[in-house]
């Protein structure tokens, strides 16, 4: 088991359900004592951010730990992270000595990095976060960086587990149109987690949208273990057939980097009532925000399927559920439930 919380494949299938245990058993009893007291947790981030810093903060103080949230270049130095560079530019700091430093004023590092989106081989390698974790002495939380967002996704799985034994359900990612071109991060993430809950996965996107292939491959590896169907398809009426669960999201063409998508793609590709009317009576997520009216129709979100705000509250639970597993040393009980979903 890993000692940071910066993806899902280190935690694997039982990590993952140990962890929605703790989370549901936190929503339970939201009044679970200051097993963290004393402790502090350093928050940086690089990118904006509501749900990701206000779960966090919230988190941390309900469990009796002390948040300090950090504008990285803004409130603080910007920082290098590359090794042997002159730092002639806008960096004041590198990485080498700000994070061991924070180590040891802080338990616990979390870090949200989004990528750059000029060269996607430079950011698929995570560089900043790769160097948190190397030069950190405490653990480190990936609160997004351009290869996933664990946090999201463990929200994700608890929602989904709050309404449906989540094995052998079709799990929908369903490509959502954009103004831009969005991180792969999240959709990157859903579907790992999904393939790791034993679900049916259905990538459903545009010619030239595909997932970047480690990401497929650990997503296919996933479902031939556990014995689920996976499939990558461009066909929509077929993609949203038979799907208990449609999660929209944009993301970018690694084809095209950085580039916006086609607007010839947005009716086609919208969330519409009638495209979840193909479903076996689906529940609708998105990570939020979320574009009304170009990502997905009013009723959709509206509606009685969509558990959007569920998912949104859900952080604050998974949240405490990281941070109590990555940081106390003693748990209560009642917190440490067994799984019946693993």
């Amino acid at each position: 088991m890993s000692r940071h919380f910066t993806n899902l494949h280190e935690w694997g299938a039982e990590g993952l359900a140990r962890l929605v245990d703790r989370a549901l058993a936190l929503k339970a009893k939201p009044n679970a004592g200051l097993p963290l007291a004393g402790k502090t947790v350093a928050l940086c981030f690089m990118n904006p951010s509501l749900r990701t810093q206000v779960s966090f903060e919230a988190a941390a103080a309900a469990l009796g730990a002390h948040p300090i949230t950090l504008f990285i270049g803004q409130g603080t130095y910007a920082l290098e992270w590359r090794d042997g560079v002159v730092m002639d530019g806008l960096a004041a700091e590198h990485v080498r000595e700000a994070v061991p430093v924070l180590s040891r004023m802080c338990d616990a590092l979390a870090l949200r990095c989004f990528p750059e989106g000029k060269d996607w081989a430079v950011d698929k390698q995570d560089g900043l976060l790769n160097a948190f974790r190397r030069h950190a002495t405490v653990p480190v939380i990936s609160l997004e960086s351009a290869l996933g967002h664990p946090c999201q996704a463990l929200a994700d799985l608890m929602t989904i587990r709050e309404r449906m034994e989540p094995r052998r359900k079709k799990f929908l990612l369903a490509w959502a149109p954009h103004i831009k071109a969005s991180p792969q991060a999240v959709p990157s993430s859903a579907v790992e987690m999904a393939a790791l809950a034993g679900m049916d996965v259905t990538v459903l996107r545009p010619e030239g949208y595909d997932l970047d292939v480690s990401v497929m491959g650990r997503v296919r590896a996933a479902c031939e273990a556990s014995g689920a169907k996976f499939e990558v398809t461009g066909d929509i009426r077929a993609g949203y057939a038979g799907a208990r669960v449609v999660y929209a999201k944009s993301w970018g063409s690694l084809e095209r980097y950085g580039q916006a998508p086609d607007a010839a793609l947005r009716e086609p590709w919208r969330v519409t009532a009638s495209k979840l009317a193909l479903t076996d009576d689906a529940i609708f997520m998105h990570c939020l925000p979320v574009r009304r009216g170009l990502k997905v129709e009013d009723s959709v979100l509206d509606g009685p399927s969509s558990v959007v705000i569920d998912q949104a509250e859900n952080r604050l639970h998974t949240a405490k559920a990281v941070l109590l597993e990555l940081l106390a040393t003693q748990v209560p009980e009642e917190l440490c439930p067994t799984s019946s979903a693993r």
